[in-house]
């Protein structure tokens, strides 16, 4: 390698770690937002569970419930993008969940697979790398 092919590498080996940082943000955010879908699947379940009429504590996120009545435990309102919302049964709601939730499964998978190839690619460049500097020092 000569000078430039070394700084160029370098400029690859940052590139990588970006990138991987980048994956890392991501995959923290698809893990937030499966926790999420699962406290929002538990709440669907209890509440259609709960008698009508009964009192409930509803959690509003941040470890904090508000005090309600169970009017109706057969419907829930979905959010579907962009600030939509609509009516749907619980049941079709959990399962609205569920997809939602293998969706984010199969997005993990893919960082996960992105991040192990951008991985192997950048060890084997830092090797290069090094052995390079060590050669050049050693002249």
């Amino acid at each position: 390698m000569n000078e430039q092919e070394l700084r160029q590498a370098m400029s690859a080996l940052e590139v990588y770690r970006v990138q991987l940082q980048s994956i890392a943000e991501n995959m923290q955010l698809i893990q937030i937002s499966q926790e999420e879908l699962a406290r929002a699947r538990e709440t669907l379940t209890q509440y259609k569970n709960a008698e009508v009429g009964s009192d409930l504590l509803v959690p509003i996120g941040g470890n904090s419930f508000v005090f309600a009545k169970a009017s109706d435990n057969t419907k829930a309102i979905v959010g579907i993008g962009t600030g939509i919302s609509i009516e749907k049964s619980i049941d079709d709601a959990v399962k609205t969940m569920e997809e939602r939730s293998k969706e984010l499964t199969e997005s993990m998978q893919k960082l996960t697979e992105r991040r192990e190839t951008l991985e192997t690619q950048a060890e084997q460049l830092s090797r290069a790398v090094q052995m390079e500097m060590q050669a050049q020092q050693g002249q």
